[in-house]
C-alpha cells in the first residue's frame, strides 16, 4: 500500500507494525473502538422504528390497529438485531494475515 507524503519513508511501500500505527493514525480510529457508535445507532434506528409505529396507531388507527403495530415493531426489531449482531460480528473480526 502506498501512503501519502508524511506517512512513512517518503510516501514509499513500508512493511510491518510501523505500517499498521502509521496506516491507523493516517484513517482514524478502528472499527473494532466503535463500539459505542454502533450501539447509538442501533438505539436510534430502533427508536425511531417505534416512533414510526406510534405514529400508525395513533394518528391512523383504522389503517394500522394495535395488535398489527405490535407485530410490526416486533418483526422490525428482530430485524434491527440481526443487523446489529452482523456490524458487530464483521466489526470484530481478526484480520487474515498472509
Amino acid at each position: 500500500m502506498t501512503l501519502p507524503k508524511g506517512y512513512g519513508s517518503g510516501g514509499r511501500r513500508t512493511g510491518g507494525a510501523d505500517s499498521r500505527d502509521e496506516i491507523e493514525r493516517m484513517i482514524g480510529r478502528r472499527v473494532e473502538h466503535m463500539n459505542g457508535v454502533y450501539i447509538i445507532g442501533f438505539a436510534l434506528c430502533w427508536a425511531a422504528t417505534a416512533g414510526g409505529v406510534y405514529v400508525g396507531v395513533t394518528v391512523y388507527p383504522w389503517a394500522y390497529p394495535l395488535p398489527s403495530g405490535l407485530y410490526a415493531l416486533s418483526v422490525l426489531t428482530v430485524i434491527e438485531a440481526l443487523g446489529f449482531f452482523f456490524i458487530m460480528k464483521i466489526a470484530h473480526e481478526k484480520p487474515v494475515r498472509a
